[in-house]
């Protein structure tokens, strides 16, 4: 019995690594191919959870990549509940989270790895992410508070003033040039690694989060139970975001104030009772109307300039 325990530990897979995808086929290759081409010192395997894509990418990854292991389901059940039925499946000592609209640079993963190894007391990790331009993606956090709604990343004032100290001290080395690794409240779910031990511990990701804040919430829960989270700049990645949910811009900006409204209400404003409550819906309200208006207002004058161009052509 002690002999066939010991080779079920040594034939273990290193690392799981969770590849959700809704109609990315051509970014899901080049992710894929970037796996294999940087990965070279551990021991992995692929699984792909695909939301119903209508683009060909089941067939691709079954045509081209036989033996990743692939989950097709019928309807897009979100990026959590896609996600936890990779985790679910996966056997390894570690998870990553990858999304599909990534580059993995090389030994990225190789020194994520690594580091877990070295660093028992660590939970989390989350790697350096690049946007294609090589501009650096603020993934490394502080646990949010209200003011993230005026400072957070993609916010009016952080693009203006990005040097402000709001952002800077949510956004935690955003503007410097960090190399080692260091401690961080959580990270981003683009590119997360974690300890099959804390997800034992603290459960899957809480799937009522559709998308957006889920990875807050799992940092939040293995910090709660003394699991570190750290920022390792030196292994790095490219993000291409939000490949897959271009069309539905309306959506995932409603998504995202609900997910952001799940997250105060269970960490933060747990009382019904508490006027903090009707405070956090009344602004998100506001903030995700104005978000609405102005995206509407994007499309039509890209609209307006596609039916100018049509009509100088004719």
């Amino acid at each position: 019995m002690m002999i066939l325990c010991m080779t079920g530990l040594l034939n273990m897979t290193d690392l799981n690594i969770i590849i959700v995808n809704y109609n990315t086929k051509d970014l899901l290759k080049q992710c894929i191919e970037s796996i294999y081409k940087n990965t070279l010192k551990t021991k992995f395997e692929i699984i792909v959870i695909d939301n119903n894509s209508c683009d060909g990418s089941v067939e691709m990854i079954e045509g081209e990549y036989s033996h990743i292991k692939t989950i097709s389901n019928r309807e897009n059940f979100g990026f959590a509940k896609a996600c936890n039925m990779g985790l679910i499946v996966g056997q390894g000592r570690y998870s990553l989270l990858l999304n599909s609209d990534t580059v993995i640079l090389p030994s990225a993963l190789d020194i994520m790895k690594r580091f877990m190894d070295e660093n028992p007391e660590v939970g989390i990790i989350g790697s350096k992410i690049y946007y294609p331009d090589y501009t650096v993606q603020g993934t490394a956090r502080r646990f949010p508070t209200p003011f993230n709604a005026l400072f957070g990343r993609k916010s009016v004032l952080t693009r203006l003033f990005p040097n402000n100290r709001f952002s800077e001290k949510y956004l935690i080395c955003l503007n410097m040039n960090c190399t080692g690794p260091f401690e961080v409240d959580w990270v981003a779910g683009s590119c997360l690694m974690i300890k099959r031990e804390v997800i034992k511990e603290i459960g899957l990701l809480d799937e009522g989060f559709r998308m957006y804040w889920e990875d807050a919430d799992w940092c939040y829960r293995a910090k709660k139970k003394g699991w570190k989270i750290y920022y390792v700049p030196e292994a790095q990645i490219i993000h291409y975001e939000g490949k897959s949910s271009k069309d539905q811009n309306a959506k995932l900006i409603i998504q995202f104030h609900k997910s952001v409204y799940r997250y105060y209400r269970k960490h933060q404003i747990k009382s019904e009772l508490n006027p903090m409550n009707l405070i956090a819906l009344t602004g998100l309200s506001m903030r995700a109307s104005i978000q609405l208006i102005l995206n509407f207002m994007k499309k039509l004058i890209r609209s307006d300039g596609e039916y100018f161009r049509v009509q100088c052509r004719n």
